[in-house]
């Protein structure tokens, strides 16, 4: 969930030569015109050498990531050559981490105490919202986020629920506070995770439309997230569940309980584990 509050600039300081006291300003706009431009042209020159660090130092996988999203148009998935059809890149929670202690930086979420007081009291939450400071060494908000997460998400598990909203919110809080939302969004692992309840939407549907006695709604899942957890290319899974069963099962959908425990038992051998 994005934030709709942005950083809050400060009034603008600059130094003047010893004999003149400085020129102090509410609105940088308001700055003498040498002023005003020497300040755009460093933070230029500043956010140009930001970039050039994050596109030097951030890991493809483990700092962001992107996925294939046009599995309807395409069967390729991972192993699809058109950019065109991947996400745009997602900051991870790492990559948040490696940017802020970069600047030096720290994280506060000052609504969190409300959350945990309210667990102490046992009140019964259904959806979380976080907000994320990120302050300089002198305490000074530089940016803020905001992350949310409805419980029943995370099976009604409270501290996932908490946690996740924490990363949301320091996420959208660095992409604010860096300006790197032209770069990067946080949504991927939403994505993935809206990837796997449509999936079992539509098992719950074809149980109830056409009385198939496969696999549970719970098996399927735990199909979902392996594949997911051990990065495998469910088009492959696919392909080999298609020709090992002699095209009998195409979708997992279609899988019966006996051919069901021999491919989850193949996951791990897929991935080299």
């Amino acid at each position: 969930m994005q934030s709709t509050s942005q950083a809050v600039v400060p009034a603008t300081i600059e130094k003047q030569p010893e004999n003149e006291p400085p020129v102090i300003a509410a609105n940088p706009l308001d700055l003498p015109a040498d002023m005003f431009k020497e300040g755009l042209d460093r933070r230029k020159q500043n956010r140009a050498a930001l970039m050039a660090w994050v596109r030097d130092a951030l890991i493809e996988g483990l700092d962001f990531g992107k996925i294939h999203v046009a599995n309807r148009r395409c069967s390729a998935g991972k192993d699809c050559r058109n950019p065109a059809h991947f996400s745009k890149p997602s900051l991870f929670k790492a990559g948040a981490e490696k940017i802020c202690g970069m600047l030096g930086l720290m994280v506060r979420y000052p609504t969190l105490p409300d959350y945990e007081k309210a667990a102490l009291n046992g009140t019964q939450l259904s959806q979380i919202i976080i907000r994320c400071e990120i302050v300089d060494g002198s305490g000074r908000v530089v940016a803020d986020g905001v992350g949310a997460r409805i419980v029943s998400q995370d099976n009604g598990d409270i501290n996932k629920s908490l946690k996740m909203a924490e990363k949301s919110a320091h996420i959208d809080a660095t992409l604010r506070m860096a300006g790197l939302s032209e770069v990067f969004t946080q949504d991927l692992e939403d994505m993935m995770q809206l990837r796997e309840a449509e999936s079992i939407r539509e098992a719950e549907t074809t149980v109830l439309n056409n009385g198939f006695e496969g696999i549970t709604k719970e098996q399927l899942k735990q199909l979902e997230v392996k594949i997911r957890e051990l990065g495998l290319d469910r088009k492959r899974v696919k392909a080999w569940m298609a020709n090992a069963s002699h095209q009998r099962f195409r979708t997992f959908l279609d899988l019966n309980q006996e051919f069901y425990h021999r491919l989850y038992s193949k996951l791990d051998q897929f991935a080299g584990v």
